[in-house]
This record gives C-alpha cells, sequence and structure tokens, in this order.
C-alpha cells in the first residue's frame, strides 16, 4: 500500500524541500540510506536511514543544522518506520 505525505520544515533540505509531496512504500524493509517515514510519539518524520542494528533504527535529516533526529532522541524500534519513501511528486 502507498501513502502520500507532505515534507514539513528544513530538516532534509536539500533532497526534499518544505511542501515536497513524497510517496512511501509500506512493504518494503528499510536499508541504510532509505529515506523513510517513522512515526515518533504519535508524531510522523521524514528521515534517512543512518543505521540499522538489532531491531532498532538511527535517522537523520539530510541537513543536519535543521534536522531533530536521532542525534538528539536517540535509536527508534524498527517498527516505528511507517513507510519507504520511493518517489516525490511534483507540486507547484
Amino acid at each position: 500500500m502507498f501513502i502520500i505525505r507532505r515534507v514539513e520544515g528544513l530538516s532534509m533540505l536539500p533532497t526534499f524541500s518544505h511542501g515536497k509531496v513524497v510517496v512511501g512504500w509500506r512493504f518494503r524493509a528499510p536499508r541504510v540510506g532509505d529515506v523513510v517515514i517513522a512515526r515518533h510519539h504519535r508524531i510522523e518524520l521524514i528521515k534517512r536511514v543512518g543505521e540499522l542494528q538489532d531491531g532498532k533504527v538511527f535517522l537523520l535529516g539530510d541537513n543536519a543544522e535543521a534536522s531533530t533526529d536521532s542525534r538528539q532522541f536517540g535509536w527508534l524500534p524498527s517498527n516505528s518506520i511507517v513507510a519507504v519513501v520511493v518517489t516525490r511528486r511534483r507540486t507547484k
């Protein structure tokens, strides 16, 4: 199943700018380097997988200066990954 989300904020610059629409696929396991949609404290985040280890994932924003990610909140359980981003849609 595909899910569609809009990027909020600047944490994924230059890969994804604020307002970009991304499409995620729920049925693929994430790999290091993938951009994913994850849930942390009931908030969805769009971040890049930095590391996978023992059922946990370390997430990083591409723009470290503007990102709140695993460098602040630590490792997340792998089941917090909602989808792997497979494409982005053009927006006006």
